[in-house]
Formats: structure tokens, C-alpha cells, sequence
């Protein structure tokens, strides 16, 4: 069966005269100008996209939905914070300029406050909910009753929508998540993320501190490749007192995040202390079977099993024993 709306579009693309036998008298009268037909089709249209908006405000309503201008004193932020700074970067003082000249266009998602009657929270939005508040108007804002789950996952999907978090960002912000008691599921669903990329996240959020991470900054520029390498560099604690003395001069703080983290990467590249050479483990008849190369962290055992089959079994059965003995007074 065809749409209604397929049915008018056939209608008004089919000929009138075709309803009229070839020849006849009124085959001339009965032709309508193609302009008229072009001007009808649109003024069905026109009607049909009205229709379907009153139809989706009819469901934000019912929703509770509907654009409401809110003080923003009214208004706190998440209870997880997703920036490391929300305010100092050239982007921020556009968006102000921005409402200030033409209003604000798109609003921000809230929840009514679960421990304070009259207040709300914000879902997403951040930015533009504090540059209302800086400009001292009214912010437009869709009010949805969520859960904590249903609040965080707006708020990352959001992020990943509008503004994308730089990767540190996203980094501490699962870190938050999960020290709230976030299911790993609902973490990887806020930020958009699989599994694998999720555990690395996390990890780079606990190798380095939070101290050194709000001292750089956001870093947009700085991808996951280098986080890691700056995060396997502090693994030293030399490193870590290094960083501390970096990040107190003067000129340091001066410039934006990304320089702050190219600064502190390369001077603790340029500080790291050589590594050892590799020790060789070599059999009876003197082949290198083995090596132990120094990491950042520790070292890590390499074994050619095709010259020592077995090996690595052995090593593995006789590894709890060995702790033991390096571990008894």
C-alpha cells in the first residue's frame, strides 16, 4: 500500500490531460501549468514537515521535554567532571562572544537536582551553561528526569558529538567514572569506546598523576602514543621529580598545553638515564638462548624456544618458588 505522502506525489506528477481521451475539446483546458503543480508540491510539503515538528513537540512534552529558560545560578555541573579546563582555550571566548551577539542556539540537557529541590544539573552543555552564567542570561536548557548512568552516558556521547575530548581527557574522565562505581559497560558506552581502548585509558589515568596531568592541561595535540611514552618516562621517580621542577618555572606556565606537554616530553626525554645494555643467557654449548632488556619499568626475559624448547614451561613452574626465595629473610 502506498503513503499518503506517495500518493499526492504521484497524483501531482502524473499529467492532467491523461484523465482526458486524446483529442478531445477539453484536453487543452484541462492542462495546468507545471509552476502551479511545483507550487502546490511544495505548499504539501511545507505542511507535511509542520505537522511532523508539532508532532515531535507533542512528544517532548509528553517527555517533559520542552525548552525552558533556567537561571543558571540554579544550575550546578555534573557530578563527573570531563575537562580539565573549560574555560581558557580561544574556543570558549568565541562561544561567549558567540550568545552574546546572536543568543544561544542549541540548548543543554539538565536533570532536576537529586539533593537540592529547585536546582539541576547538568548532563551536557558545560560550556555553554558558564558562558550564560558569565553573561549573566537565562540559559535554554531540556529538562529530562535521569539516572547517574543515563546522565554520564549523555555527557560522553555528547563530547564524542560536538566537541571531541582530547585523549587525556578521555583518560580521566573514565578514571572518574569508575572511581564513582561505574559499571565497565556503561563507561565504555559514555565514551564510545571498545574494550582494549578502554583498559589503555585507564591505565594511562593511573601512571600518571593527577597533580602533573592538571599542570599540562587538555593537550589536544598530544595523542595516545606520546601520553604513553610520558607515562612510561615517570615510571622512574628521578623522571617524576624532574617533571615537578619543570612544571614550577615561570615559563612553563606561560604558554598553552600543547607546548607545556611537548616541554615536559622532551626535557624528560633528554634527562632519562641510558638504559643497560641487554644481559645474554647462553647454554652449555655457549648459543644465546635469552636476553633481559632494561624497560622504563623493569626488564623483560626474550627466549629463542627453538634453541631452548621447553624452556618457558620450565621457567613458569619454578618462577613461584624462585619469588619466594628472593622474598624469605
Amino acid at each position: 500500500m502506498m503513503k499518503r505522502k506517495d500518493l499526492l506525489k504521484a497524483a501531482f506528477d502524473k499529467p492532467v490531460t491523461d484523465a482526458v481521451p486524446p483529442g478531445s475539446p477539453l484536453a487543452e483546458t484541462a492542462r495546468v501549468p507545471s509552476g502551479a503543480i511545483r507550487a502546490m508540491g511544495l505548499s504539501l510539503n511545507r505542511i507535511e514537515a509542520n505537522a511532523a515538528l508539532a508532532e515531535t513537540f507533542a512528544e517532548q512534552i509528553a517527555r517533559g521535554e520542552v525548552v525552558q529558560e533556567l537561571d543558571p545560578l540554579l544550575i550546578e555541573p555534573s557530578f563527573v567532571d570531563d575537562r580539565i579546563d573549560r574555560t581558557s582555550d580561544p574556543d570558549f571566548r568565541q562561544l561567549v562572544e558567540s550568545i552574546a551577539a546572536s543568543g544561544q542556539q542549541v540548548p543543554i540537557l539538565v536533570r532536576p537536582h537529586k539533593g537540592k529541590p529547585g536546582y539541576y544539573q547538568v548532563a551536557y552543555g558545560h560550556r555553554r551553561w558558564t558562558a550564560c552564567r558569565e553573561l549573566q542570561r537565562n540559559v535554554k536548557a531540556l529538562v529530562r528526569p535521569l539516572s547517574d548512568a543515563d546522565l554520564v552516558i549523555a555527557q560522553g556521547k555528547e563530547n564524542a558529538e560536538r566537541r571531541n575530548l582530547s585523549f587525556i581527557e578521555r583518560a580521566t574522565f573514565a578514571a572518574h567514572l569508575e572511581s564513582q562505581g561505574f559499571e565497565r559497560s556503561v563507561i565504555q558506552s559514555a565514551l564510545a569506546v571498545h574494550p582494549a581502548e578502554m583498559t589503555r585509558l585507564l591505565a594511562i589515568a593511573r601512571e600518571i598523576p593527577k597533580s602533573f596531568i592538571a599542570a599540562i592541561g587538555p593537550a589536544p595535540r598530544a595523542g595516545r602514543p606520546r601520553w604513553m611514552e610520558l607515562a612510561a618516562l615517570l615510571a622512574d621517580a628521578r623522571a617524576r621529580e624532574r617533571l615537578v621542577a619543570i612544571i614550577e618555572e615561570p615559563a612553563f606556565r606561560k604558554v598553552g598545553s600543547d607546548t607545556r606537554f611537548d616541554l615536559a616530553l622532551t626535557r624528560l626525554r633528554a634527562t632519562k638515564a641510558p638504559a643497560d645494555a641487554p644481559f645474554t643467557f647462553r647454554d652449555a654449548q655457549g648459543r644465546a638462548v635469552g636476553t633481559a632488556e632494561p624497560t622504563a619499568a623493569g626488564f623483560r626475559l626474550l627466549f629463542d624456544l627453538k634453541l631452548a624448547p621447553g624452556l618457558d614451561r620450565y621457567l613458569l613452574e619454578n618462577l613461584p618458588a624462585l619469588i619466594a626465595a628472593y622474598e624469605s629473610p
